[in-house]
């Protein structure tokens, strides 16, 4: 434990604890300070503890839907208040008697008065002025401040009263006439009468749900948590869970708590760094992305479950992983989930349940091919991701429920959505890459394409050496696939490494094709410093065309600090009185310093040498590279590589077997007779 506080700076040992103290607090500050309901119940299960009183006081009011329900109803099933007039039966009799002592004989005025009073009795009425989408059962008209009811089937309407009229006088087509004129409603609808009685009992609704005093039992041992009792339940947990801690000790000892547990997650995440991606722990500047990461995404969920808590599911909680993987490796991208799934167990609702959602989809899903640079292999993990959510979430709801009847499918919808937002990991990989100045896959697929300007311009200005690097690349691609080996990166790295070749291509032999050899006029110093500068030159180029660095590594460190072997020593024949300055015929380094480097450092060395033999044979082949490799061991090249003897050996085997397959005897065809 000592070795963990050793840093090289008291500078450094910040860097090192900043960020992490930083997302600690923050996440110590934002995480809701509210008390935990301690039962789990789920619908239709038994409840399994002991019998549960209500706590406190407290009531559950009914939602916007109830009461627009409600208020629909009231607006249906309300009476209807009329008017009723007695004035137009005493008119209609009058208006009867002069009609028919002018234009009939009297004795007729008792048939129609019977027919008059039949229809006035209960009342008429024109239906057809009331509301539309009311079902009318009853009509209430006020007589001395008291609602009289008559069912609405005792009630005359113009439909009945003409029915009645024409049965009466069959034969008498006069009569018809002058009862279907005189005749006229006597319950008229009072429209304001009735919207005062609605808007009345509109403002009395009770908004109360559900009631309960201290004390009072809400659910007993054993009993089966039915929808009523799920629904108290639940909102009786809202109401406990999101009552803030107005209590200054139960503030503080909230902040506390989530303190502790969160540093502790972090300072497990920092030793296991330490111990087990010490490279990792090393550079501040990954180190401190990794931390960000995990900040951003638990925040983002923090708010969600605080505004949006129905959608928690739709946030792809497999995406940071996934881009993890791409960079470092499956250790470090599960461990890196599993801290931010335990950090948000702790308020997530349902922690059970969206632990082992994650963590089970998360491991599995990392379990796909590392390069999703090919959309077919991100298919299949966006593929994995859905399928295991729905499987995983169905399992445990049959666990608890039994029976699949009461399934959320809202929440396997938003596990769709969550899928198809992982393939947003592509522009998510693209902001980490220049965040952290590495390369991904897909950057470096993109860097093969050959019709690149930096490409293009090494083909027309440098042939020979254009042909060199691609052969470079192959020989090295298959070495790095043969030791486990970053076998892309080598393989970019092998086409890039000469492109400083470009300025004064004519001075590197693979470029001098039937021309005379400039370097016969230059000194051997002017001539080392010409092959010296393509190296300089090479990283300006990968400058100036936005090379990653992680390419550059390989333009720097393909020769490492070994010595121009051939101007040195043609040096040493023109001044042998002279002490010779080494550094003059030495390249500047690094050395190499990863098992890539390395290789193209081999690879390059190799072809280079093999090309300047004529009609070699499989024994000079394979002794060329045991000589250019036991060379460069004894120039110490690869001892900042993390690479091993055996490595090295494979790397021999390889570039042997490639070399003689290049370089194999072609079968002579007799000539054709004319």
């Amino acid at each position: 434990m000592n070795n963990f506080f050793k840093f090289n700076t008291y500078k450094n040992f910040i860097n090192k604890i900043l960020i992490p103290v930083s997302a600690i607090l923050l996440l110590t500050f934002f995480f809701p300070k509210k008390k935990v309901f301690e039962y789990k119940f789920y619908k239709n299960e038994i409840w399994n503890y002991e019998t549960f009183f209500c706590p406190f006081n407290f009531s559950i009011t009914k939602s916007n839907k109830d009461l627009k329900d409600e208020i629909k109803k009231i607006r249906k099933n309300s009476k209807i208040l009329c008017i009723r007039n007695e004035q137009i039966e005493k008119l209609t009799k009058k208006k009867l008697k002069k009609i028919l002592f002018i234009k009939t004989k009297k004795y007729d005025y008792k048939t129609y008065l019977r027919i008059v009073k039949k229809i006035y009795k209960n009342g008429y009425v024109d239906n057809t002025k009331f509301p539309k989408e009311k079902v009318i059962s009853v009509i209430y008209f006020k007589k001395n401040d008291n609602l009289i009811s008559v069912p609405h089937k005792k009630i005359y309407t113009k439909n009945k009263v003409n029915k009645l009229i024409e049965n009466s006088f069959f034969y008498n087509k006069h009569a018809k006439i002058i009862l279907k004129n005189i005749i006229i409603p006597n319950i008229i609808y009072d429209e304001n009468s009735t919207k005062f009685l609605i808007k009345k009992k509109i403002q009395s609704i009770n908004k109360i749900k559900f009631s309960f005093k201290k004390g009072d039992k809400i659910i007993g041992k054993n009993e089966i948590i039915n929808q009523k009792l799920f629904d108290i339940l639940y909102n009786f947990k809202n109401i406990y869970e999101n009552e803030k801690c107005n209590k200054n000790k139960e503030y503080y000892g909230s902040c506390i708590g989530y303190f502790l547990i969160i540093s502790m997650i972090f300072f497990i995440f920092m030793l296991y760094m330490f111990y087990f991606q010490n490279e990792i722990f090393k550079n501040n500047r990954k180190l401190n992305f990794l931390v960000i990461s995990i900040f951003l995404l638990s925040i983002t969920t923090i708010f969600t479950i605080r505004y949006y808590s129905n959608i928690l599911y739709i946030i792809p909680f497999c995406i940071l992983p996934i881009s993890i993987r791409v960079f470092f490796n499956f250790h470090l991208s599960f461990i890196i989930h599993l801290t931010i799934i335990l950090l948000l167990s702790i308020v997530t609702p349902n922690s059970f349940e969206f632990t082992f959602l994650q963590t089970t989809t998360g491991f599995l899903v990392m379990l796909t091919k590392k390069n999703i640079s090919k959309m077919e292999n991100l298919f299949i993990a966006v593929g994995k991701i859905i399928i295991t959510y729905i499987i995983t979430f169905i399992s445990l709801h049959l666990i608890r429920i039994g029976t699949l009847n009461s399934i959320s499918f809202y929440t396997i919808s938003l596990f769709f959505i969550s899928g198809i937002l992982t393939l947003f990991v592509h522009p998510l990989i693209f902001l980490f890459e220049k965040m952290l100045n590495i390369t991904s896959d897909i950057s470096l697929l993109e860097l093969s394409d050959t019709n690149k300007p930096i490409l293009r311009s090494l083909s027309k200005k440098a042939p020979g050496t254009f042909q060199h690097v691609l052969t470079v690349a192959n020989l090295a691609e298959e070495a790095a696939v043969a030791i486990g080996a970053n076998s892309l990166l080598t393989k970019i790295g092998g086409i890039y490494h000469d492109i400083g070749k470009i300025k004064n291509s004519i001075f590197f032999t693979e470029n001098q094709y039937n021309i005379e050899n400039p370097h016969e006029k230059l000194t051997p110093t002017e001539s080392a410093k010409i092959i010296l500068d393509h190296v300089s030159y090479g990283v300006e180029l990968a400058k100036k065309y936005n090379l990653p660095n992680t390419i550059s590594d390989f333009i720097k460190t393909h020769h490492g600090d070994s010595l121009i072997h051939y101007f040195y020593r043609k040096e040493q024949v023109n001044s042998p009185n002279f002490r010779i300055n080494k550094k003059k015929f030495q390249y500047s380094g690094p050395k190499p310093f990863s098992k890539e480097t390395t290789i193209v450092m081999i690879a390059d060395s190799v072809e280079a040498a093999s090309k300047s033999m004529k009609n070699p044979s499989y024994i000079d082949l394979e002794n060329v590279v045991d000589y250019i490799i036991n060379k460069q061991k004894k120039e110490n090249q690869f001892s900042n590589a993390n690479i091993t003897l055996k490595e090295i050996e494979k790397i021999k085997m390889v570039l042997k077997k490639k070399l003689i397959n290049i370089y194999h005897t072609r079968i002579v065809y007799p000539k054709q007779k004319q």
